[in-house]
Order: structure tokens, then sequence, then C-alpha cells
């Protein structure tokens, strides 16, 4: 049983060392030492794996093992701590300055930063008051309670100052009215008599002087706004940014006291008024103390007002109370104020409760500053991937293990706190940049504790006197250090005698392939093959071009190098194929192309409207179209001086044509150049013909049509045009009225046949007319029938 437990713990044993031999790895010291466990040997005849567990390589018997450091903490400022007074600066906080040489993925714990509070720690309080009616109990409380205040301080510090602002609304509907009867006096129609309405004024710049700041206060008047909210914010945002306006001091507490009854305006209430602007969280505060930019910038953001308390740090105090009947105190501190107390710096639980004649002033500045005064909390201002800063304390273990927590209270005078930040870098690779700096400060306070971190990953092996730049044990191309080359950038091998300066195509890479594909990159150098040579095998001797199917134009011309033609002394050009004498070019008289072209490559180039070898030939001089006018005349449409016979033996070059092609444009280096010509013969024609000139001679080609004038008009067409014209006219006036009749006529009809089916006329006898036949009634008959009626009625 012992046996197999004895073998088990050797397997364990066995493999615990594998896992850390196979966890140890680089190239360099530097690089293995990073993981914790590793080693190095550094003995230059060692051939086996460098970078291993200490008892790996003495296992394998390397006879120099190189292991990790320590951490260093050295101390560059670590001024004792002082209660300052007259003449002297408190502190609170040590050390102030450090560099600490930290040991990549190990733990430092034994760093430690000491606060204790300083007896005469300067204050800066400064008091933002809401100047409504409400609030008019706190005005009378802070004057009469001033001296108190200071009274009450000065137990705690000798060294403080007061200030006093006042932050209303913006001046703007729907905020305040803006009439001129209200903007003079927004309390109109009550009993009561208003300051002008304002957002924000800075009445008192932090001073020592209680006399000045009571006075400050006994000037504040009452002003109203006319929505239920207030714009304190913007007053508030000016107070922590307008640091020298208000009289912040550089190295004390500062305490920013707000005062109000009601909940706030905050960012995007500025919309109502049509203000888009957003808060920019910068100063702009006039000479007089007004705040310039109330009706232009919108209200800060609950976000703006925590960014700079903690950028400016401000420890801002909400004291609710007053006589506001629109909410109660309690619902104004659980809605607004608590929640929001809790976000900023100095850990404040919630807001403070003024009572209803605001004398309780003295207890919630005294009790406030007590606490800010008594509780530190530690903050790191900095966040590197790389690094891990752990805060832990003992202060609230009586002595026992730290506890993790950034936060002690309970400070006295004579009871101090200490904190121990536990830095580790976590990375698996040196970072390039391998020094950062972080400060370590009070909540609240400008008081810094400086740390340098300085990331050691280099064994002092890799550093000078040890290290050997350029040596010669590595081809002059490298450092020699910890056994090994580090090679230069751009070299490589065991050497350094290998040029590794980029990939092979960056080092012989072409745009027709490595090494022009006429060669093998080694070593980042070109070997090329036979009849091929340069850097990159670019010279190639069969690659030049060729004049009259020679290489360079023949020996007598030049020869190729390189790929390149170089030429005998009186050839030049690519392929060696122009002469650079002028002697071919020169006319009977010596002239270089007649004067009319200049010498190229022993050839002529000539000037525009000249041609030939010497460019003797004007191919637009005067008289080229009247030269040709009466062959042209004669062969086209036979006219003209010249009979048939001497139009055929001496217009021999002369066609007709359709169409005529445009003519040579002026500085058209053609070989042919075409002319185009007008006239007019005898019969006031025109006829077009081109004149076409080139080394074989002239040809011209005339349009067969051409183009005369129209002759006299003729007496008879014009007279039968004219009675031709009087007749149509005549007959198409006819028709028009016989159509016109006829629609008359049909209308005529129409009104007639309606008027015979519709009579309107009175229908009546005519008194003359005596009918034909007489109608005579029997009187009788009447009588019977009346009296058979009667008969009838009798009955009845």
């Amino acid at each position: 049983m012992d046996a197999s437990i004895a073998w088990r713990c050797l397997l364990l044993f066995i493999i615990a060392i594998d896992q850390a031999y196979s966890q140890c790895s680089g190239s360099r010291c530097g690089e293995c030492l990073i993981t914790d466990g590793c080693a190095w040997c550094k003995d230059r005849n060692f051939t086996k794996t460098r970078c291993a567990t200490e008892a790996q390589l003495n296992s394998d018997g390397c006879p120099s093992i190189v292991l990790r450091k320590e951490h260093e903490i050295i101390y560059i400022k670590d001024n004792d701590f002082s209660d300052g007074g007259p003449g002297q600066d408190s502190i609170q906080i040590k050390p102030q300055h450090v560099k600490i040489k930290l040991v990549p993925n190990t733990v430092l714990n034994t760093f430690q930063v000491y606060y204790k509070i300083a007896r005469n720690f300067p204050l800066d309080l400064y008091f933002l008051n809401d100047p409504s009616y409400t609030m008019r109990e706190l005005q009378s409380s802070l004057k009469s309670l001033a001296k108190a205040i200071a009274n009450e301080i000065k137990n705690l510090t000798t060294d403080f100052q007061f200030g006093l602002g006042t932050a209303m609304d913006k001046v703007i509907l729907p905020f305040t009215r803006t009439s001129p009867l209200y903007l003079a006096d927004p309390c109109v129609g009550t009993s009561i008599t208003c300051e002008k309405a304002y957002s924000y004024r800075h009445r008192q710049t932090l001073t020592p002087n209680i006399t000045t700041f009571e006075d400050a206060v006994d000037g504040i008047r009452t002003t109203a706004n006319f929505d239920k909210p207030e714009g304190l914010f913007d007053g508030l945002m000016q107070a922590m940014v307008c640091g020298s306006k208000i009289g912040w001091r550089n190295k004390a507490r500062r305490m920013l006291l707000y005062a109000t009854d009601i909940n706030f305006h905050q960012a995007g209430d500025g919309r109502l008024a049509g203000i888009l602007e957003p808060n920019d969280g910068e100063c702009h505060l006039s000479n007089t103390g007004y705040y310039t930019k109330a009706e232009i910038q919108d209200y800060p953001s609950v976000g703006q007002i925590i960014q700079k308390a903690k950028e400016n740090n401000i420890n801002i105090i909400f004291v609710i109370g007053g006589n506001s009947s629109e909410l109660t105190n309690q619902q104004v501190r659980n809605l607004y104020y608590d929640k929001l107390a809790q976000l900023l710096p100095g850990g404040t639980p919630g807001a403070s409760q003024l009572s209803t004649d605001a004398r309780n002033i003295l207890n919630i500045v005294s009790e406030n500053y007590r606490r800010l005064r008594e509780t530190v909390k530690l903050v790191v201002n900095e966040d590197f991937p790389e690094l891990d800063v752990t805060m832990y304390t003992n202060c609230r273990t009586g002595g026992r293990s730290p506890d993790r927590t950034n936060i002690c209270s309970g400070l006295t005078i004579e009871k101090w706190a200490n904190f121990t930040p536990v830095i580790q870098s976590t990375f698996t690779v040196c970072p390039e940049n391998r020094n950062l700096t972080f400060t370590i400060f009070p909540e609240g306070l400008e008081e810094r504790v400086q740390v340098d971190v300085e990331h050691v990953c280099d064994c002092d092996c890799q550093l000078q006197p040890e290290a050997e730049p350029n040596s010669a044990k590595c081809s002059f191309n490298g450092t020699y250090e910890c056994g090994i080359c580090k090679c230069n950038p751009g070299w490589i091998g065991d050497s350094c005698e290998c040029d590794n300066r980029g990939t092979a195509e960056e080092a012989c890479g072409t745009d027709n392939g490595i090494c022009n594909n006429a060669g093998n990159c080694t070593c980042r150098k070109c070997e090329c093959f036979k009849g091929y040579s340069g850097d990159k095998c670019e010279c190639n001797d069969e690659n030049c071009r060729t004049y009259n199917k020679l290489l360079c134009g023949g020996p007598s011309h030049g020869r190729c190098d390189c790929g390149q033609c170089v030429c005998n002394a009186n050839y030049t050009g690519d392929a060696c194929e122009c002469l650079t004498s002028t002697d071919p070019c020169k006319n009977n008289n010596g002239t270089i192309c007649s004067g009319n072209g200049v010498c190229e490559c022993g050839r002529c180039r000539c000037n525009t409207g000249w041609r030939g070898t010497l460019c003797n030939s004007c191919t637009s001089c005067p008289g080229i179209c009247n030269n040709n006018k009466d062959c042209a005349e004669c062969v086209a449409f036979n006219q003209g001086k010249y009979n048939s016979t001497l139009c055929k033996n001496r217009c021999y070059n002369v066609k007709t044509a359709s169409l005529l092609e445009p003519a040579t444009q002026e500085g058209d280096n053609a070989t042919v150049t075409i002319k185009s010509c007008i006239i007019e013969d005898s019969f006031g024609c025109i006829i077009n013909f081109n004149v076409y000139d080139s080394e074989a001679g002239q040809e011209v080609v005339v349009k067969d049509t051409k183009r005369c004038p129209a002759g006299p008009p003729d007496p008879v067409t014009i007279g039968l045009s004219i009675s031709g014209a009087i007749f149509l006219i005549g007959l198409l006036l006819l028709l028009i009225w016989k159509l016109l009749t006829m629609l008359y006529d049909s209308m005529e009809y129409s009104r007639f046949e309606s008027e015979i089916q519709n009579p309107a006329w009175e229908k009546s006898e005519n008194p003359i007319y005596k009918e034909c036949v007489t109608t005579v009634q029997n009187p009788m008959h009447e009588t019977e029938f009346n009296h058979g009626n009667m008969d009838e009625k009798a009955l009845m």
C-alpha cells in the first residue's frame, strides 16, 4: 500500500514538472521569464531548450541559470503628513510619487498608501441658493448663522472660505414670463416686489471674510419663474466649472451646498423654449457674475453634473426645505435628490432636510463636513488592460486581514488609514509601451499619489554591460545576450548571418516574379542563373531592343548591357537606331532640312505645310488650287480652256468622286497631305476638288457635281401660277359661301318645325266667323228632364 502511494506521488510530481516545462516558452530570456516558475539558461554552448523550469535546466546540465527578478519600489517623493496652517501646505496622503519596477504576472502586495486627516486642511464652501419666496427663511437664517457656521468649522479647520450664488431659471417662455412688466418684476400682482428675473448670478467669490459673505447674503432679493421646476442646474454647472471666478483653491476640500424646495429642469427641457443647442459644460459667466448663455444652451444633464463634479472634485450637498405647496419636502427628496446624491463624489447617502425656519443649516453644514472629512475613498484614475489594481484596507478589521475595499470611515486626527493597492500585470507578451502612469487619490480632493509603473520584461543579461551590441559573435548584425544572438532587424540565423529584411517578395520580388524568374532567393539575396546578373537578376544581355533585326543595331551601333543598349559615339536611341550626325539632313547648300524642319535621328521632321526627305516640297503654298483648276473643269465637266486632247495629256492624275475627304489639319504628320480647293467657273458655278500631295507626286479628285446659281424667272410660269392661285382662292370662297347658306337654311327649317309642334300663340275664334251648322235645343226636353229629377227626389 505504501509503495503504491509512493508511485502515485512520483507520477503526480512528474506530471506537474512536465506541465510546468510545457508552459515555459520564449526565444529570449525576458519572454521566457514572463511566465511564473520559468528560468533561462544563458550559457553559450548550451544546446538544449533554454527556457524551462529551474529543475529541468539543472537536470539538463545548464551551468548558468537566470531566474525571475523581484519587484522593486522606488520612493521619489514621500513627504510626511502635515496639518497645514499659515504658510504651510496640508499633506493628508503619502507617498506622493513612487516608481514601481513590476515583474510580469507576479502579485505586488507590499506597496502601501497612507491617509491621515490634516487638522487645518483647507475648506471652500459655496452656497447655491434658490432665491424664490418659499426659500426666504434660508436667506435670513444663513445671514444670522454665518458666524456660527464659521465658528463651528473652526473647530475642524482654521483655513476656510465662504462663497455665494443664486439660481432661478432661464428668462424665456415657458420658464419665465417675458413681457416687459414681468421681466422687471416677476412678482407683479402680488404683495412682493421681486428682483429682475435671471438664470444664475454669482454673488460672492470665496472669501475668508465672514462680514463680506453676510453682506452678499443680505443683498439677495426674491425673484420668481413661471413654471414649477427651477433651473438651478444651470447655476450648479457654472459654479463647478468657473473655478477662477468662483475662487476654488487647487488644494482644498470643495463643498457646494445646493438649497431648494422643488425639482430641477434638466437636459431636453430647453426644447420647450426652442433651445436646441446642448449644454457644453464650459464657463460662461460675465464680469458681473451672470450666466450669459442661459437662453442659448439647454440645461445640463444629470450625467454632465456627475462628470463635472468628479472632474473638479466638488462635493455637492443637497439641502431640501422651504414652503413649496406643490410637493412636500419629503417627496422632493425621494423623487429627485436622494438617488442623485448617491451618484455624486463624497458618498452622500441622500439629501438633507431643511427645517421650516431653516435654523438647522448650521447642523447640516457641520455634519456633512465632518462626514466628508472623516471618510476617505481612494480612487484609481486610469484603467489599463494589462494592469489590475485592487485596493485593500484593514481600517475596518481591527488589524486582521485586510478587506477588499477602497473606503475607510470613522477617521480622526489621531486615527489614520493604510491602504494596500494590490498590483498585478496580466499579459503573455510584454507590451510595446513598458512604462505607464496612474494616480491614486481621495475622491473629492486634489491630493494625488502618482504611480509610475515599469514592466520589467528584460533580464540583466539582455542589458548592457552584459549584452554586446553588434557583436562579432553575431556577425556584427546583432546583439549577443544571454547566450544567444538577438539579430538586428532584417537579419536571421543563429549568428545573424542571413539577411531577412522583409519577405522573399519584398527582398527579391519584382513585377516578373522572384529574382525576375532568373534566379533563386537565398538569405534574401538573388543567386542568378547563367546569363543573368544584377541584385535581382534583372540584367539580361539578350533582352535589348533590335534595329534592322540586330541587337542594338549591331556592333557598329552599340552593345547590350543589363537589358539596355549602350550606344557607340555616333548613335543614340533605345536601340542605337539614331545617328547623332546631321549630315543626312543637309541639302546641297548645307542647310538642314531646307530650313523647313528639324533633324531627328538622321531624318528630317518637316514643319507644317512642308514634306519631302529634305522638307523641300510645299503642301500649302498659294497657287496649288489655281494650278489644277483647268484640269478639274475639263475632266469632271468637259469645260474650260483645255480641249479633249490637252485634257487627256495634261490631266492624267485627275479623277472624279461623289464625296471628298476632309483636308489634312495643321500639325498632322501624315505621309499624304490633302488640300481642299473651291473655285468658280465661267458660269458662276462652284467646283470642289482635293489635291493629294505625297512623295509620289500630286493627285486631284474632283466632286462630280457643282453648285450653280438659279437662272432668271419665267413669265409664263409666273402668270400661270398667279392665275391658278386666284382660281383656287375663288373656288374656295364659293364653297365656303355654299356651306354657310346650307347651314343657315337648315337652322331656319329646324326652328320652323319646332314652332309648328309647340305653338306659342293664343287660340281664339274669329268674331265674324259663323258656323254653317245651327243647333236647336228642345225646351221640353229640358223640362221633362227636370221633372223626372223632381219625381226621383220625391220618391226618395
